[in-house]
């Protein structure tokens, strides 16, 4: 039932990102003939009802009806009643969820159209070079920890959304681990230590995170024997350099990554040229 409940759901958002333009729709922009239905002037397009029939066909084994295919377009006219209705209350500017799911679904689109579908050797040799202390493993490093002890499904789902949602927002770390973390011994040392020390108050597993981390960055929780983790990197100092070719999908991974981020930076930068924004004191 669950299942059921979640593919609906799914279903129901992918319908109304349509409707939103967040998904792409056919490649030729529809026209007049092909619209199906008109609620309150917007038109609801036989590409719809097609796309929509192609969902539901997934999950059946015989063809769809033409009763069904009724049933399918009632829903995308309940939906787009709903959607018109969220609209008018303003639900994108009020609900969080919503929102949210805006956002997301508009970062994703912006990072697919900046993609880059091939990365020669060559590139990512010449970026590896221009970012060598990026890739080479830590020395020493100086970091913090804040610890979740294990305890109920809910319990343990709550207090990591909390600490999430925190640090998300910007809350101090020190202060998020004051407000929710749990005590563990050993206690690390707030200074710089080699790595090999580290590995005396740390899981081998956490070590091999935090090798990786570069200053500023804050994991997401790490799950490990005792309970979950935040690990947050204050510094480093570089040590060894790695070859380009033990750390060949590394340097892809975060080629591609920092190619996101600069498509998202490029498109918010047009955003905000094209809009009037008023900062008041």
């Amino acid at each position: 039932m669950r299942k059921t409940l979640l593919l609906l759901s799914g279903l129901l958002i992918g319908i109304i990102f349509i409707f939103f333009g967040v998904l792409p729709g056919p490649k030729k922009p529809p026209t007049n003939e092909d619209v199906v239905v008109i609620i309150n002037d917007h038109p609801i397009y036989q590409s719809d009802w097609d796309l929509a029939l192609e969902a539901l066909m997934m999950n059946k084994r015989n063809q769809i009806t033409e009763e069904e295919k009724i049933i399918v377009l009632e829903r995308l006219i309940d939906e787009q009643l709903l959607l018109q209705r969220g609209l008018e209350l303003d639900l994108p500017q009020t609900e969080g969820m919503v929102r949210k799911t805006i956002v997301s679904e508009m970062l994703d689109k912006i990072m697919a159209e900046g993609m880059v579908s091939k990365v020669n050797d060559e590139k990512l040799v010449d970026f590896y070079s221009k970012n060598i202390e990026f890739f080479s493993k830590p020395s020493e490093v100086h970091i913090k920890r804040l610890f979740i002890e294990y305890g109920t499904e809910e319990e343990e789902e709550q207090r990591l959304d909390e600490v999430r949602g925190l640090l998300i927002a910007g809350e101090e770390f020190d202060v998020v681990n004051e407000k929710l973390g749990d005590p563990i011994i050993p206690v690390i040392p707030n200074v710089l230590l080699p790595i090999k020390k580290l590995k005396d108050y740390l899981e081998p597993a956490l070590v091999e995170i935090i090798e990786t981390l570069q200053p500023g960055q804050i994991t997401t929780e790490i799950e490990s024997t005792t309970g979950y983790s935040f690990i947050y990197m204050l510094g480093s100092i570089a040590g060894e350099e790695i070859p380009f070719d033990d750390v060949k999908e590394q340097v892809k991974i975060e080629y591609l990554r920092r190619n996101d981020e600069e498509s998202v930076d490029q498109y918010m930068e047009w955003l905000k040229k094209r809009a009037k924004i008023k900062y008041f004191e």
